[in-house]
């Protein structure tokens, strides 16, 4: 069974599907998938060349991955073009991690921007106060409060993700608080997984 783990940007989302997975869920995250496809001699990472040139190339191959994503997220246009050729290389390998038997927390910014929330039996929207959200971002990612709220741009607002979720975590207490609530989760899902 797959569940989609979601939220707006550093509201805990790794953190919640941690506790899932000491709980026995497997994870999947697609922030990692997405690295594996820009890789070099990857294909998401070929046809960003493509598509935006290879100015954002690093002289071992790599991509410039801060420099690019400043460049990208400056335009609705752009952000729109990158996730048309991401979103389906990402897609195909999550489908095919979480194919087995269990519980799979599948870790995705954009849930529901990318339509992967129709390839979960359910969804789970992780959220956290604004200024919780612009600290745990800077310090976690070493980039400013403006960059992220350049990034926030581009997903559906906090309140309306809450409205499609089946679940709703509120990461802005203590830990333990948390703990609870995904504990309380996982109980629903394990005594019946279509609930």
């Amino acid at each position: 069974m797959r569940i989609g783990v979601t939220g707006i940007f550093a509201s805990g989302k790794g953190t919640v599907c941690e506790m899932f997975r000491e709980l026995g869920a497997g994870v999947v995250d697609t922030d990692i998938v997405a690295r594996e496809i820009m890789e070099p001699g990857a294909a998401g990472l070929k046809m960003v060349v493509e598509e935006f040139g290879d100015s954002f190339i690093n002289s071992d191959g790599t991509l410039d991955r801060r420099g690019f994503a400043n460049s990208v997220f400056t335009s609705a246009e752009k952000v729109k073009r990158l996730n048309e050729i991401t979103h389906p290389l990402i897609l195909d390998i999550v489908m095919e991690r979480t194919s087995g038997a269990g519980i799979f927390m599948v870790n995705t910014p954009l849930l529901f921007e990318s339509g992967f929330d129709k390839y979960m039996e359910k969804n789970i929207v992780v959220t956290a106060g604004n200024d919780q959200v612009l600290d745990r971002g800077s310090r976690r990612d070493n980039i400013t409060p403006e960059e992220i709220k350049e990034r926030l741009k581009h997903q559906i607002p906090l309140n309306e993700k809450v409205k499609l979720a089946d679940y709703v975590i509120d990461n802005s207490g203590n830990i333990d608080n948390t703990k609870r609530q995904v504990a309380d989760i996982w109980n629903i899902l394990t005594r019946n997984p279509r609930v």
